[in-house]
Protein backbone atom coordinates (compact mmCIF):
# COMPACT_ATOMS: atom_id res chain seq x y z
CA UNK A 1 0.00 0.00 0.00
CA UNK A 2 3.01 2.37 0.36
CA UNK A 3 2.14 3.05 3.93
CA UNK A 4 5.07 4.15 6.48
CA UNK A 5 4.49 1.29 9.38
CA UNK A 6 5.76 1.44 12.73
CA UNK A 7 4.52 -1.79 15.05
CA UNK A 8 4.64 -1.27 19.04
CA UNK A 9 4.49 -4.16 21.62
CA UNK A 10 5.02 -4.08 25.21
CA UNK A 11 7.14 -7.48 24.89
CA UNK A 12 11.23 -7.23 23.50
CA UNK A 13 11.09 -10.71 22.42
CA UNK A 14 7.75 -10.19 20.56
CA UNK A 15 8.64 -7.64 18.61
CA UNK A 16 12.16 -9.97 17.72
CA UNK A 17 10.81 -12.89 16.95
CA UNK A 18 8.45 -11.00 14.11
CA UNK A 19 11.01 -9.49 12.59
CA UNK A 20 13.53 -12.24 12.66
CA UNK A 21 10.78 -15.60 12.07
CA UNK A 22 7.73 -15.02 11.65
CA UNK A 23 7.78 -11.96 8.88
CA UNK A 24 10.47 -13.78 6.92
CA UNK A 25 8.67 -17.08 6.92
CA UNK A 26 5.36 -15.42 5.83
CA UNK A 27 6.86 -12.97 3.18
CA UNK A 28 10.52 -13.87 2.17
CA UNK A 29 12.18 -11.06 4.25
CA UNK A 30 12.16 -9.05 6.52
CA UNK A 31 10.90 -5.20 5.82
CA UNK A 32 13.74 -2.89 6.69
CA UNK A 33 10.83 0.42 6.67
CA UNK A 34 8.71 -0.80 9.34
CA UNK A 35 9.90 0.53 12.41
CA UNK A 36 9.87 -0.94 16.21
CA UNK A 37 9.13 -0.05 19.28
CA UNK A 38 9.09 -1.31 22.95
CA UNK A 39 5.48 0.27 24.47
CA UNK A 40 7.17 2.67 26.71
CA UNK A 41 9.23 4.37 23.90
CA UNK A 42 6.08 4.87 21.31
CA UNK A 43 5.95 7.56 19.29
CA UNK A 44 2.40 9.81 19.43
CA UNK A 45 0.85 11.15 17.22
CA UNK A 46 0.72 11.86 13.26
CA UNK A 47 -0.61 8.91 12.64
CA UNK A 48 -3.31 8.03 10.15
CA UNK A 49 -4.48 4.67 11.19
CA UNK A 50 -4.22 2.88 14.07
CA UNK A 51 -4.43 -0.86 14.65
CA UNK A 52 -5.23 -2.16 17.84
CA UNK A 53 -3.79 -6.29 17.61
CA UNK A 54 -3.89 -7.05 21.35
CA UNK A 55 -5.44 -9.68 23.39
CA UNK A 56 -9.19 -8.65 23.44
CA UNK A 57 -9.47 -7.64 27.18
CA UNK A 58 -7.05 -4.73 26.57
CA UNK A 59 -8.40 -3.59 23.74
CA UNK A 60 -11.27 -0.58 25.23
CA UNK A 61 -8.56 0.66 27.49
CA UNK A 62 -5.85 1.31 24.74
CA UNK A 63 -8.62 2.00 21.98
CA UNK A 64 -9.87 5.16 24.76
CA UNK A 65 -6.31 5.93 25.08
CA UNK A 66 -5.59 6.35 21.60
CA UNK A 67 -8.21 8.57 21.04
CA UNK A 68 -7.97 11.09 23.59
CA UNK A 69 -4.24 11.08 22.64
CA UNK A 70 -4.17 10.68 18.95
CA UNK A 71 -7.84 10.59 17.04
CA UNK A 72 -6.04 8.77 14.20
CA UNK A 73 -8.37 9.19 10.97
CA UNK A 74 -9.15 5.47 11.37
CA UNK A 75 -8.82 3.47 14.44
CA UNK A 76 -9.15 -0.81 13.90
CA UNK A 77 -9.75 -2.67 16.41
CA UNK A 78 -9.07 -6.60 16.11
CA UNK A 79 -12.21 -8.83 16.58
CA UNK A 80 -13.65 -9.56 19.24
CA UNK A 81 -14.56 -6.05 20.00
CA UNK A 82 -13.44 -6.75 23.77
CA UNK A 83 -14.15 -9.33 26.76
CA UNK A 84 -17.76 -10.55 26.90
CA UNK A 85 -17.86 -9.18 30.59
CA UNK A 86 -17.67 -5.72 28.69
CA UNK A 87 -15.88 -4.11 30.87
CA UNK A 88 -14.71 -0.73 30.05
CA UNK A 89 -17.17 -0.45 27.21
CA UNK A 90 -19.03 2.69 29.01
CA UNK A 91 -16.01 4.60 29.14
CA UNK A 92 -15.11 3.48 25.33
CA UNK A 93 -18.23 4.27 24.02
CA UNK A 94 -18.40 8.25 25.79
CA UNK A 95 -14.86 8.65 24.26
CA UNK A 96 -16.32 7.43 20.72
CA UNK A 97 -19.04 10.08 21.06
CA UNK A 98 -16.40 12.87 21.82
CA UNK A 99 -14.14 12.02 18.21
CA UNK A 100 -16.70 11.86 15.12
CA UNK A 101 -14.12 12.26 13.00
CA UNK A 102 -12.68 9.06 14.02
CA UNK A 103 -13.83 6.02 11.54
CA UNK A 104 -13.84 3.05 14.15
CA UNK A 105 -14.04 -0.36 12.68
CA UNK A 106 -13.57 -3.86 13.92
CA UNK A 107 -11.58 -6.12 12.13
CA UNK A 108 -14.04 -8.60 11.03
CA UNK A 109 -12.29 -8.88 7.70
CA UNK A 110 -14.42 -12.47 6.76
CA UNK A 111 -17.40 -9.49 5.96
CA UNK A 112 -15.05 -7.82 3.35
CA UNK A 113 -13.65 -11.42 1.24
CA UNK A 114 -14.87 -11.60 -1.94
CA UNK A 115 -17.36 -14.61 -1.39
CA UNK A 116 -19.19 -12.73 0.81
CA UNK A 117 -19.71 -10.20 -2.04
CA UNK A 118 -20.50 -13.07 -4.19
CA UNK A 119 -22.76 -14.32 -1.64
CA UNK A 120 -24.46 -11.08 -1.35
CA UNK A 121 -25.12 -10.28 -5.25
CA UNK A 122 -26.67 -13.63 -5.61
CA UNK A 123 -29.25 -12.55 -2.90
CA UNK A 124 -29.69 -9.15 -4.09
CA UNK A 125 -30.87 -10.58 -7.44
CA UNK A 126 -34.05 -11.50 -5.84
CA UNK A 127 -34.50 -15.15 -7.72
CA UNK A 128 -34.61 -16.85 -4.64
CA UNK A 129 -37.45 -15.25 -2.72
CA UNK A 130 -38.03 -14.33 0.87
CA UNK A 131 -35.23 -15.63 3.56
CA UNK A 132 -36.66 -18.78 5.34
CA UNK A 133 -33.49 -19.51 7.44
CA UNK A 134 -30.27 -18.63 8.34
CA UNK A 135 -27.11 -20.74 9.94
CA UNK A 136 -23.42 -19.58 10.27
CA UNK A 137 -20.91 -21.90 11.57
CA UNK A 138 -16.77 -21.86 12.40
CA UNK A 139 -15.73 -25.21 13.43
CA UNK A 140 -12.40 -25.48 13.96
CA UNK A 141 -9.61 -27.10 16.25
CA UNK A 142 -7.41 -24.35 17.51
CA UNK A 143 -4.61 -26.77 16.72
CA UNK A 144 -4.70 -24.86 13.73
CA UNK A 145 -3.67 -20.99 15.97
CA UNK A 146 -1.37 -22.72 18.30
CA UNK A 147 0.25 -24.24 15.11
CA UNK A 148 0.92 -21.02 13.85
CA UNK A 149 1.93 -19.57 17.49
CA UNK A 150 4.76 -22.19 18.09
CA UNK A 151 5.70 -20.43 21.21
CA UNK A 152 2.58 -21.14 23.07
CA UNK A 153 2.22 -24.12 24.71
CA UNK A 154 -1.56 -24.68 25.06
CA UNK A 155 -4.55 -22.26 25.32
CA UNK A 156 -3.86 -21.25 28.98
CA UNK A 157 -0.79 -19.84 27.55
CA UNK A 158 -2.61 -17.03 26.40
CA UNK A 159 -5.97 -15.25 25.94
CA UNK A 160 -7.46 -18.10 24.07
CA UNK A 161 -7.82 -19.69 27.06
CA UNK A 162 -10.34 -17.88 29.04
CA UNK A 163 -13.81 -16.98 27.91
CA UNK A 164 -13.88 -13.45 30.45
CA UNK A 165 -10.76 -12.20 28.42
CA UNK A 166 -12.53 -12.87 24.65
CA UNK A 167 -11.32 -16.17 24.02
CA UNK A 168 -12.68 -19.87 23.96
CA UNK A 169 -15.35 -20.56 21.20
CA UNK A 170 -17.57 -17.47 21.51
CA UNK A 171 -14.84 -15.02 21.44
CA UNK A 172 -11.87 -16.79 19.18
CA UNK A 173 -14.34 -17.85 16.48
CA UNK A 174 -16.93 -14.76 16.30
CA UNK A 175 -16.72 -14.40 12.70
CA UNK A 176 -19.78 -16.51 12.63
CA UNK A 177 -21.82 -14.73 14.68
CA UNK A 178 -20.86 -11.59 12.76
CA UNK A 179 -21.71 -13.37 9.27
CA UNK A 180 -24.81 -14.42 11.14
CA UNK A 181 -25.67 -10.45 12.01
CA UNK A 182 -23.97 -9.59 8.04
CA UNK A 183 -26.47 -11.45 5.96
CA UNK A 184 -29.23 -10.75 8.52
CA UNK A 185 -29.06 -7.27 7.81
CA UNK A 186 -28.41 -7.83 3.90
CA UNK A 187 -32.16 -9.89 4.21
CA UNK A 188 -33.98 -7.60 5.65
CA UNK A 189 -33.70 -9.05 8.80
CA UNK A 190 -32.43 -6.35 11.02
CA UNK A 191 -30.41 -7.14 14.34
CA UNK A 192 -31.18 -9.77 16.63
CA UNK A 193 -33.32 -9.45 19.47
CA UNK A 194 -33.59 -12.53 21.25
CA UNK A 195 -30.84 -15.40 21.95
CA UNK A 196 -30.78 -18.51 23.89
CA UNK A 197 -27.52 -20.34 24.28
CA UNK A 198 -25.60 -23.11 25.25
CA UNK A 199 -22.00 -23.64 26.10
CA UNK A 200 -19.63 -26.41 27.13
CA UNK A 201 -17.03 -25.02 29.91
CA UNK A 202 -13.86 -26.65 29.77
CA UNK A 203 -11.54 -25.57 33.20
CA UNK A 204 -8.12 -27.24 32.55
CA UNK A 205 -4.90 -26.27 33.58
CA UNK A 206 -6.03 -23.06 35.01
CA UNK A 207 -7.89 -21.99 31.95
CA UNK A 208 -11.85 -21.83 31.73
CA UNK A 209 -13.39 -21.57 28.42
CA UNK A 210 -15.92 -22.74 26.02
CA UNK A 211 -15.31 -25.54 23.19
CA UNK A 212 -18.66 -25.00 21.99
CA UNK A 213 -20.56 -22.20 21.63
CA UNK A 214 -24.67 -22.89 20.41
CA UNK A 215 -26.70 -19.83 19.72
CA UNK A 216 -30.30 -19.81 18.69
CA UNK A 217 -30.98 -16.31 17.17
CA UNK A 218 -34.26 -14.69 16.39
CA UNK A 219 -34.22 -10.87 14.45
CA UNK A 220 -36.49 -7.94 15.35
CA UNK A 221 -38.13 -8.97 12.02
CA UNK A 222 -38.80 -12.17 13.15
CA UNK A 223 -35.72 -14.39 11.08
CA UNK A 224 -34.67 -17.25 12.94
CA UNK A 225 -31.32 -19.14 12.70
CA UNK A 226 -28.39 -20.65 14.70
CA UNK A 227 -24.46 -20.07 15.05
CA UNK A 228 -22.18 -22.66 16.02
CA UNK A 229 -18.57 -22.07 16.97
CA UNK A 230 -15.92 -24.56 18.30
CA UNK A 231 -12.67 -25.07 18.87
CA UNK A 232 -12.60 -28.60 18.23
CA UNK A 233 -13.42 -29.84 14.98
CA UNK A 234 -10.46 -30.60 12.56
CA UNK A 235 -10.37 -29.92 9.51
CA UNK A 236 -12.35 -26.91 10.43
CA UNK A 237 -16.03 -26.09 8.65
CA UNK A 238 -16.63 -22.25 8.03
CA UNK A 239 -19.85 -21.72 6.05
CA UNK A 240 -22.76 -19.55 6.17
CA UNK A 241 -26.21 -21.50 4.73
CA UNK A 242 -28.64 -19.04 4.05
CA UNK A 243 -32.18 -20.96 2.78
CA UNK A 244 -34.57 -19.36 0.86
CA UNK A 245 -38.35 -19.90 -0.65
CA UNK A 246 -36.63 -21.03 -3.83
CA UNK A 247 -33.56 -22.35 -3.17
CA UNK A 248 -30.09 -21.80 -0.61
CA UNK A 249 -27.03 -19.69 -0.91
CA UNK A 250 -24.00 -22.09 1.02
CA UNK A 251 -21.13 -19.61 0.97
CA UNK A 252 -17.98 -21.43 2.61
CA UNK A 253 -14.61 -20.24 3.77
CA UNK A 254 -11.11 -21.96 3.43
CA UNK A 255 -12.17 -25.32 1.10
CA UNK A 256 -9.06 -25.44 0.53
CA UNK A 257 -5.71 -23.64 1.30
CA UNK A 258 -6.24 -21.66 -1.51
CA UNK A 259 -9.77 -21.16 -2.22
CA UNK A 260 -13.39 -19.80 -0.42
CA UNK A 261 -16.24 -21.00 -2.28
CA UNK A 262 -20.52 -19.79 -3.09
CA UNK A 263 -22.85 -22.61 -3.84
CA UNK A 264 -26.47 -21.47 -5.39
CA UNK A 265 -28.77 -23.82 -5.43
CA UNK A 266 -31.95 -22.88 -7.22
CA UNK A 267 -35.05 -25.30 -7.21
CA UNK A 268 -35.53 -27.04 -10.43
CA UNK A 269 -31.66 -25.90 -11.80
CA UNK A 270 -28.60 -27.00 -11.23
CA UNK A 271 -26.26 -26.15 -8.69
CA UNK A 272 -23.40 -23.23 -9.56
CA UNK A 273 -20.42 -24.13 -7.76
CA UNK A 274 -18.07 -20.88 -7.73
CA UNK A 275 -14.49 -21.32 -6.83
CA UNK A 276 -12.51 -18.18 -5.52
CA UNK A 277 -8.91 -18.28 -5.42
CA UNK A 278 -6.95 -16.83 -2.81
CA UNK A 279 -4.08 -16.52 -0.82
CA UNK A 280 -3.36 -15.70 3.11
CA UNK A 281 -2.84 -12.23 2.58
CA UNK A 282 -5.78 -11.59 0.65
CA UNK A 283 -7.63 -12.59 3.81
CA UNK A 284 -6.11 -9.02 5.19
CA UNK A 285 -5.80 -7.33 2.07
CA UNK A 286 -9.48 -6.70 1.32
CA UNK A 287 -9.85 -5.06 4.98
CA UNK A 288 -6.48 -2.67 4.72
CA UNK A 289 -8.23 -1.81 1.06
CA UNK A 290 -11.22 -1.16 2.69
CA UNK A 291 -9.72 1.24 5.04
CA UNK A 292 -7.75 3.29 2.55
CA UNK A 293 -11.03 3.82 0.66
CA UNK A 294 -12.13 4.89 4.26
CA UNK A 295 -8.96 7.70 3.80
CA UNK A 296 -9.73 8.30 0.29
CA UNK A 297 -13.56 9.09 1.15
CA UNK A 298 -14.73 6.55 -1.26
CA UNK A 299 -16.29 4.74 1.53
CA UNK A 300 -18.68 6.21 4.11
CA UNK A 301 -18.03 5.21 7.64
CA UNK A 302 -21.97 4.95 8.04
CA UNK A 303 -22.61 2.56 5.17
CA UNK A 304 -18.78 0.29 6.35
CA UNK A 305 -20.06 -3.23 6.92
CA UNK A 306 -17.34 -3.44 9.71
CA UNK A 307 -18.03 0.30 10.98
CA UNK A 308 -17.97 0.04 15.30
CA UNK A 309 -21.97 -0.39 15.52
CA UNK A 310 -21.18 -3.86 13.64
CA UNK A 311 -18.71 -5.23 15.84
CA UNK A 312 -20.47 -3.81 19.10
CA UNK A 313 -23.49 -5.55 18.00
CA UNK A 314 -21.84 -8.66 17.46
CA UNK A 315 -19.84 -8.18 21.32
CA UNK A 316 -23.46 -7.36 23.00
CA UNK A 317 -25.47 -10.32 21.77
CA UNK A 318 -22.42 -12.96 22.75
CA UNK A 319 -22.52 -11.40 26.18
CA UNK A 320 -25.88 -11.42 25.71
CA UNK A 321 -25.62 -15.31 24.99
CA UNK A 322 -23.63 -16.07 28.24
CA UNK A 323 -26.33 -14.48 29.82
CA UNK A 324 -29.10 -16.83 28.61
CA UNK A 325 -26.88 -19.39 29.19
CA UNK A 326 -26.03 -18.71 32.74
CA UNK A 327 -30.03 -17.92 33.59
CA UNK A 328 -30.80 -20.38 31.36
CA UNK A 329 -33.46 -18.33 29.88
CA UNK A 330 -33.98 -16.60 26.69
CA UNK A 331 -31.96 -12.93 26.78
CA UNK A 332 -32.99 -10.16 25.16
CA UNK A 333 -30.55 -7.75 23.39
CA UNK A 334 -30.59 -4.31 24.51
CA UNK A 335 -28.34 -2.10 21.81
CA UNK A 336 -29.96 1.47 23.66
CA UNK A 337 -27.29 1.53 25.91
CA UNK A 338 -24.26 1.57 24.19
CA UNK A 339 -25.66 3.74 20.89
CA UNK A 340 -23.06 4.92 18.64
Amino acid sequence: MGWEVTVVDRDVAALKRMKEEIYPKRYGAWDEGIKLFEAKDAPVGGFDVVFIGTPPDSHLPIATKVLREEAPRVLQIEKPLCSPTLEGLDEFVAEVRKHPQTAVIVGFNHILAENTLKAEELIRAGTLGKIQALDSEIRSNWKNILDAHPWLKGPADTYLGFWKKGGGAGGEHIHALNLWQHFAHVTGAGRVAEVSALFDIVSKDGAEYDRLCFLNLVTENGLMGRVVQDVITLPKKKFVELQFEKGHIVCSTDVSKTADQVQLHEHGKDPQIIDIVKNRTDEFFHEVKHIQELLDGKVDIKTSPIRLERGLDSMLVLAAGYKSFNDKRVAKVDYNKYAV
